[in-house]
This record gives C-alpha cells, structure tokens and sequence, in this order.
C-alpha cells in the first residue's frame, strides 16, 4: 500500500487503521460481517485536509470505525478508477459500503457530530440479519441492471452536424461578460478549449474565436492565474475568475499550455504566448521532480502563502507539492510541451523537446510494466492497466515522433495501442477503463467506459493509421465514435473531446509525409516548417527510408530528393520540396 497521505496540519486521522483496497479486504469484512468505510481523498484537498482535522481526529469516531467497520482509504489522483464509480460529487468522497463493494449511504465532507449520527445508523442497520439479506438481494438488481446499461447496443453512423452541436452547445454556456463557460464557478474546460481551438484552425469561426480567445485572456487576467509563481489554480469560485481555489494541477496545466501557445499562433495574439512560457516556467519551478524524471501532480491550496507578494512568499515555505509521477499527465503535459514548443517565438525549442522527450523516457522506463502503463510511481510502478495513461501515452508517443522523427515513437504508439487489446470490447466496440481482472473488487468488477478517453484513443489510432496506413486502425476510431453518435448531445458540453475526435474523421488534419533523410538539411527545413503550422491542422510524418524502408514502401514513398507530400487519406494532392512551398501550399488549402 502506497504511503497515505493526511492534512498538513495536526490530525489523529492516520490511527483509523487504514487498508487497501483489494480482494482481501473485503473478504475481511465479509467474514467479520462489517460494514466497508470508504474514504476517497485527494492531496491537494482543502475540505479532506478538514475532515482530518475534525472527524477522523475525534476519538470517538476513531474508535468506532476501528472497532464496526473496515476502513479502507484511497487517493483520487492514484486510483481514478475507484472515484469514477463511487464519488459522491466531490472531495472527500465518505461512503459505506457492503462487504460486496454495493454503496449503502455516501456523501462527501461529514462533520463530527453527523459522522457520529451516520456511523450508529450504518451500524444499527447492517447488525439486523434482515437487512442484510435485502441489501443482497439490491445488490444482485444493481449488478444486473448496470450490466444491461453497460452491453445495451448505440450508435449508429456519425452525425455530420457534431460539431457544430457542440459549439452550439459551448455558445449557449458561454459567459458573455467574464468568458468561461457557465455562470457559477468556473473551470478550466480544457477539452472544450481545445475543441473550439480546432474549429478555428480549420477555418475562420467568429464566433469560436471568440470564445476561446477571450476565455484564455480572462483565465490569465484574473485572479486564477499566479502572478507571482506563474501556473494555474485548479478553478475559480467566481464566474469572473477573481477567486481562486488555490491548488494547482498538472492535470490541467500541460493541457494550458498547449491551448495558450495553439492560440497565440492561430491568432498571433503575443500576449497568451507569453503566458504558454509562463506555465512551462512554473512547472519547471515547482512540479519538476528530478530524481525521478516528470512532474509532480498538483501543489496543495493556501490561501494565505498565495495572497502574499513575491517578497512575502519568499519569507514562507512553499505549499506542499505531490512528487508522485502520474501517468495521464506527465503525457499530456509532455505531449503540450513539444507541440507547443514549435509555435512559440524566442525560445530554445531544443530545451522544450528535451524536457518532453525526458518525462515520455521516464514513463516508458519506469512505468511500463508487462506492455501497459501504470497509473503512477512514487518509487514503484502501481495499478497497471487503466485507459486514460494507456491514451494519453499513445498520443504523447505520436506527437514525439513527429517532433523528433525517431522511429522508436512510432514503434512503441503502436506496440500500446496493440497491448490496449487487452481493454477493448469487441462487441461494445468500445474501451474499458481498466483491464478486467487487475485490483477487482466492489464494482471495479463491472466494465465502466468513459467518452473522453475513448474519444482520445480514438485520436490516437487515426493518427497511427496515417503514419503506417494501417486501415484497422482507423476503422477501429470509427467504430469507437459510431457508438457515441446517437447520445453524445446528452453530455452537452462535455462532448468537446468525442467532438474534437469526430473533426478528425469529418474534416481530417492534413497528413503531411516528409521524405527524405533525417541528415538533410532541405528535409530538416520542410519539418520545422510543418511543425509551426497552427492553421491547417497537420499531422507531421518526418519518413526517412534509409531508417524506415519498410514503412516508405507500405506508403508508397521512394528515396527521392526531399519533399513534402500533402494528403488526406490515402489521396495526396500537393507536393512541396520546400518550407516556403509548403507554406504556401498549406495556406492555399479549404478544408472541405
């Protein structure tokens, strides 16, 4: 079990005698006949640090839970998993649970005198055989009836008008007078950011600019955005984004940086790409952790560390900073950082490619075990096998292939998609979150599918199908996006990622083939210039055949001189044997 962690502050929560969640546990409360109590918590959590403080320190609620109730206690940001089938609508998640892992009562911060209240109901209730045998019997309608949701047959062709119902969708939430989306607190959205951003870069879209551009202004204008130390906290609680909640997370700032330097570019707006390099110093700064080679997840809030000045801060200790290496976003923070680095002027984009290529090194070194990627290290591997790091690192490994033209990317993107075999449901067409059977217990024994990861798996497997015209691969995108088409308007806004992949198959990015040899200059010159193009969207495909004769031949490309070859699919409709050619020819392109 991986080190817990309790509030910074003085606490008795770490005497609850704490397990794991595993089989074993929950045999342990079978067999004692105990209720579960599952305790879901976060790092960076204000409201779990508090309930620390209080009701996991008060003696009674100690004793208690220790004596009727197996305590089992999980991080979010580790094990996402568990919190995607038992959050109860945020932070701390506390939940009573059968011995088969089926929720009796939940709810998320409980102060002391209710947990005392709450802990002798559960008691009460589960001590009678009666009850007992009813919850059996609930829980077998619940399994049964979730099982039948999770096989029921969807989808149908792909709806044309996708896109423009999600920008629909994000034009109806749009804050006209503070940007951002909603009229309450505000979040980041960072795939509904990068949704809008893909529209713009396939045409001009007023309206799409609008949104996003003035979003990325307000974020960093107002009180979200660390003046001092750079980075974004996790939300504001003010539709205005003057209050901050203080935590920062890599989860969303490798995303921002990314969406800040495509925007910059898109609509040379120097001022957001001043703000890209902000966060990639912030993160350098304060999340980088050295000695294993990626980024820390998050830094905790402090409201009053951060209300301070640069000369205030420097009289303080820093918040806490989270070193645990998180697949997810380390990938995407890597696959930001070398995407990002091309479209941004003045920096050493040698330097940005080496910190991406570094954190993607550490992944596969540290963190890939038997094929698949683990979901963390905190000087081991732990929980193989969850969708979210198997895409993102596929994606990442994508975009480090056209960044540096090493065929070793390409090789291991497809070497995963091939061992993500192992979460794919053939008949669903569709990915689970989690290989079956790895940490099964509770309802980690039932297949649960999430939208924005299948929809970035789906990304993935269309860009390698370009790279190596595997059509299978690209067939398999669109079997994934075909299940979501009758439904994907019920997640409103949150179908910006399932969107930005349905663009992909609509509308494709331009496949742009780089032949020639990695040594020549003329080569070099059309893929730097391939990589700095924001408008159309690209994919690069730096093909060297002296190093990929075999993949040269699959596509149809010879060892000619040097040149650019623009196509879609399998239809090639420009050739360039130079950057300014390129260009031009880009420029010149409509998408249809």
């Amino acid at each position: 079990m991986s080190q817990l962690h309790f509030s910074p502050r003085p606490n008795r929560a770490a005497q609850i005698r704490w397990q794991p969640w595993e089989p074993a546990t929950f045999e342990r409360a079978k067999a004692e006949g105990k209720p579960v109590l599952l305790a879901i918590s976060a790092v960076w959590c204000h409201w779990c640090h508090v309930m620390d403080e209080t009701s996991y320190s008060n003696e009674s609620i100690i004793e208690t839970i220790n004596d009727e109730f197996v305590p089992i206690r999980v991080d979010n940001d580790q094990r996402p998993d568990i919190n995607a089938r038992y959050n109860m609508g945020g932070w701390p998640t506390t939940v009573f649970l059968t011995p088969e892992g089926e929720v009796l009562y939940g709810g998320t911060y409980i102060p002391p005198e209710a947990m005392r209240q709450v802990l002798a109901q559960i008691q009460h209730y589960y001590a009678l055989p009666d009850n007992r045998l009813k919850v059996a019997q609930r829980v077998a309608d619940l399994k049964a009836a979730r099982a039948a949701r999770a096989r029921s047959p969807r989808g149908a062709d792909l709806d044309p008008q996708t896109g423009a119902n999600v920008l629909a969708a994000l034009s109806a939430s749009f804050d006209e007078s503070h940007g951002g989306f909603g009229d309450e607190q505000k979040f980041p959205h960072v795939p509904a950011l990068q949704f809008l951003l893909d529209v713009c870069a396939r045409g001009s879209n007023e309206r799409a600019q609008t949104m996003v551009q003035r979003t990325l202004h307000a974020m960093a204008a107002g009180g979200m955005y660390d003046h001092v130390e750079g980075g974004f906290f996790r939300y504001s609680t003010t539709p205005d984004f003057s209050v901050p909640h203080f935590e920062k997370m890599l989860e969303d700032l490798g995303g921002l940086l990314q969406a800040y330097a495509r925007a910059s570019a898109l609509f040379d707006d120097a001022e957001l790409a001043k703000v890209a390099v902000d966060v990639k110093r912030y993160v350098d700064a304060s999340l980088w952790n050295s000695g294993w080679g990626g980024y820390g997840g998050s830094q905790d809030a402090d409201e009053d560390y951060y209300a301070m000045d640069a000369s205030g801060r420097a009289t303080k200790k820093a918040p806490y900073v989270d070193p645990t290496i998180y697949t997810s976003w380390n990938a995407q923070a890597a696959a930001g950082i070398l995407s990002a680095a091309p479209l941004l002027p003045g920096i050493d984009v040698a330097a940005w490619r080496n910190r991406g290529l570094c954190v993607l090194e550490t992944l596969w070194d540290r963190l890939l075990v038997d094929g698949l990627m683990c979901r963390y290290f905190d000087g081991a591997a732990h929980v193989r096998g969850l969708l979210a790091d198997q895409a993102w690192s596929t994606r990442a490994a994508t975009t480090a292939f056209s960044s540096t033209g090493d065929p070793k990317w390409l090789v291991r993107a497809q070497d995963l998609l091939e061992q993500c075999d192992a979460l794919y449901d053939a008949d669903a067409s569709v990915y689970v979150d989690r290989v079956p059977g790895e940490y099964d217990a509770g309802r980690l024994a039932e297949q649960t599918v999430s939208l924005d990861d299948n929809a970035l798996m789906a990304r993935a497997l269309l860009t390698c199908a370009a790279f190596t015209g595997r059509q299978d691969l690209s067939e398999r995108a669109r079997d994934i996006l075909r299940r979501y088409s009758r439904d994907y308007q019920s997640y409103n806004i949150f179908a910006a990622a399932y969107a930005s992949a349905v663009l992909d198959v609509m509308e494709p990015p331009v496949d742009v083939h780089i032949v020639g040899a990695s040594s020549d200059e003329k080569a070099t010159a059309l893929w730097e210039a391939a990589l700095q193009m924001a408008r159309p969207p690209v994919r690069v495909d730096p093909l060297d055949p002296s190093r990929e004769a075999q993949r040269a031949v699959t596509l149809g490309y010879g060892a000619a001189g040097p040149s650019a070859y623009l196509c879609r699919g399998t239809t090639c409709f420009a050739r360039a044997s130079t950057s300014t050619d390129l260009a031009n020819a880009l420029a010149r392109i409509q998408t249809p």
